[in-house]
């Protein structure tokens, strides 16, 4: 006889019933299904499709022009928000990074990223409640329910290394709750980490490998990295490099090389060298690149990302495939706004737009759109990423595949193609775009926004099926993870150890393959520390990492061991709440002020005179929006360290780790909180 426990007052999703918020999804109580959870969820594939609910949450912060991967990068070393036609961004933070501050779009995505992820949580929760409502051959050694477990925990603990990292201490939902809940209280982050371990290493033991499984779904080593930055979070540094070794000596993936471009290809085109409409050439310089390994990686041509063995975790979206989820639009995101018929570029010497702002399929208008695509510059590079990292002892280094030419995109790769320029003879026209003219005036008021490079080898995808007319973007597969983070935690994890000669090495193995103009030696490691590693993921993953989770993993990392940093500064944690501690001193902030040209000089904006870049050392972390604090009527729930209404925070409870394996318990309940 199969038994199940289930709780009549197990949590649900961390949301709040408000009455003044009724447009926000994630407030509503909505069942997930009529259908009873013993007929929803009685056999594998009942539970993969709360599985693929869960899977499509990351997709809903990677995919589309303003998402959550672009604003948690937007809040790092590595680009800023520049949305310039909304004060009220996330930039201003000591005005506008407030509880009561609703923006949530190219701004700023503080708000989905609390309550989108309890919503994708409560996906990965409900296959963990259910999990043993199939009569499973061989009950709990059964591969497959421990493979569907072992997901579900990856995937939550995928958020929740999110949630505590933007947000510090939360509430912590471990089950979906049959009732309505509005009692929670936070949870201290430490307890969070020590049971996502638990669970990812269950994951790691069960989870089937990427050749086992559908393109798309997380395999083990994609659970091994993340376990791996979990136990550096515990400073477990030899247990992460040993996960790294067996990821990348387990065959499964391998670091794409020049030598695994099919023969025969020569060039890859990062550009539309032809209107994708009509075919006829548009003017201006060749979309095409020569091949290489990075180019090559990334191309969105042939479905070779799926098939290349360097991916270990995808998000599959390609055009005109039923099923797929929508325009991916990066190159609206990440590209500059260079056509607009107010803040883009002029003409030098007159505020005439320079390029053409008509959306047309024709040959005749928009030509430079359909070209470069309709960038709208939602995300701009930092002068850390666009100019310091590639410069070493005053020599830019243009041969790394990642910065060579073309694969780097540089404003003077467009030409003036306004018509009107061409009716009235402008000496300008077919011209690459400048940026100031003779008199040394600019030509464009908004350079924020609307002038910068940045590397379009990742974010280009041809516009097939959404608005043609526009180029801001087609569908597009993605790599979540592969292997070349794999061998960046991994010397991470030596550099914590003090090998620096295996962090060199492991940070060479991804300059070797980009072609780079020098390599690391120890003594560079020693006189970097940990931004030796630093500067190498912003090269090889800008646009495919949480930046600012990491450069918050990192600060945690250096207050638990008192390692000094390369700053010459050390950190520390005053009692038992990290979020206090790292709130008033972090890596994280000083790092910001080190690199962060835009925070570190509070640049003011064109568009608004009284808007400028600012922040303190609270803004480590994210305040949670006001509205999902009041209606937690039956307790407090805690608003984060510093914003607003923290003064009434209580202390955080202290969770007790429960085994994995099999359903869990209200972490409240087991502390007698509920």
């Amino acid at each position: 006889m199969k038994t199940r426990y289930i709780n009549t007052k197990l949590l649900m999703l961390l949301m709040v019933m408000v009455s003044f918020s009724c447009q926000e999804d994630f407030l509503e109580e909505k069942p997930l299904s009529f259908l009873s959870p013993d007929n929803t969820y009685n056999d594998a594939a009942g539970l993969q499709t709360a599985l693929d609910a869960a899977l499509l949450g990351v997709m809903s912060q990677w995919n589309g022009d303003t998402r959550e991967l672009m604003f948690n990068s937007n809040m790092s070393d590595a680009s800023v928000v520049s949305a310039t036609d909304k004060p009220d961004a996330f930039v201003d933070l000591r005005v506008y990074a407030t509880p009561t501050n609703s923006r949530n779009n190219d701004a700023g995505r503080a708000r989905s990223f609390y309550a989108d992820n309890y919503n994708h949580i409560k996906k990965a929760n409900t296959v963990i409640d259910f999990i043993d409502n199939p009569d499973w051959d061989g009950g709990t050694n059964n591969a497959e329910r421990n493979h569907i477990l072992g997901t579900a925990y990856f995937l939550r603990a995928f958020f929740y290394l999110q949630l505590t990292m933007d947000f510090g201490n939360v509430a912590f939902p471990l089950t979906v709750a049959a009732e309505a809940k509005r009692d929670f209280k936070a949870f201290n982050m430490q307890g969070i980490w020590d049971q996502m371990i638990e669970d990812l290493e269950y994951a790691v033991e069960h989870m089937k490998p990427k050749s086992a499984l559908a393109l798309g779904q997380p395999p083990k080593d994609a659970a091994r990295i993340l376990l791996a930055k979990y136990y550096m979070l515990n400073t477990r540094f030899a247990d992460a490099e040993e996960l790294m070794n067996d990821v990348i000596n387990g065959g499964e993936s391998v670091l794409f090389t020049d030598a695994m471009i099919p023969s025969g290809v020569t060039e890859v085109e990062v550009a539309n060298t032809n209107n994708p409409n009509t075919g006829n050439p548009l003017p201006g310089r060749s979309g095409f690149a020569s091949a290489d390994a990075v180019n090559y990686l990334h191309m969105e041509k042939d479905n070779q990302k799926l098939t290349n063995p360097e991916g270990i975790w995808y998000i599959v979206n390609a055009p005109f495939v039923l099923g797929t989820q929508g325009q991916a639009a990066r190159i609206r995101a990440w590209g500059p706004n260079f056509v607009s018929t107010n803040l883009g570029v002029w003409e030098p010497g007159t505020t005439r737009t320079g390029t053409d702002v008509q959306q047309s399929t024709s040959d005749e208008r928009g030509r430079m759109m359909k070209k470069w695509g309709r960038s709208q510059g939602f995300a701009r590079p930092t002068n850390y990423s666009q100019y310091e990292i590639w410069n070493y002892d005053g020599v830019v280094d243009e041969q790394d595949y990642r910065h060579k030419d073309l694969n780097w995109f540089e404003m003077s790769d467009i030409v003036y193609d306004n018509p009107s320029l061409e009716e009235d003879g402008s000496p300008y026209y077919l011209k690459p775009l400048q940026l100031y003219d003779d008199d040394g005036n600019l030509t464009c008021l908004d350079t924020i926004r609307c002038w910068f490079g940045y590397p379009r080898y990742k974010f280009y995808a041809v516009n097939q099926q959404s608005r043609p007319d526009r180029q801001d973007g087609g569908r597009m597969n993605m790599y979540v993870m592969r292997i070349a983070e794999a061998y960046l935690v991994r010397a991470e994890a030596r550099f914590w150890q003090g090998d620096y000669a295996g962090t060199a090495d492991d940070i060479n193995m991804i300059r070797s393959r980009a072609n780079a103009m020098t390599m690391y030696t120890v003594g560079d490691v020693m006189t970097d520390g940990i931004g030796a590693v630093l500067d190498e993921r912003n090269r090889e993953l800008f646009g495919e990492e949480y930046r600012h989770d990491e450069l918050v993993r990192v600060s945690v990392i250096l207050a638990k061991t008192g390692q000094a940093a390369y700053n010459g500064k050390s950190y520390s944690i005053s009692g038992n709440d990290i979020e206090v501690s790292l709130s008033s001193n972090s890596f994280y902030y000083d790092r910001m002020m080190e690199k962060n040209n835009f925070f570190r000089d509070e640049v003011p904006w064109a568009t608004y005179n009284t808007t400028k870049y600012t922040m303190d050392p609270k803004h480590i972390f994210w305040p949670v929006y006001q509205p999902y604090i009041v209606g937690n009527v039956g307790a407090v729930l805690n608003q984060t360290t510093g914003y607003n209404g923290a003064e009434s925070n209580i202390e955080p409870l202290t969770h007790v780790v429960q085994p994995a394996g099999i359903p869990n318990i209200d972490p409240m309940e087991a502390l007698n909180q509920d």
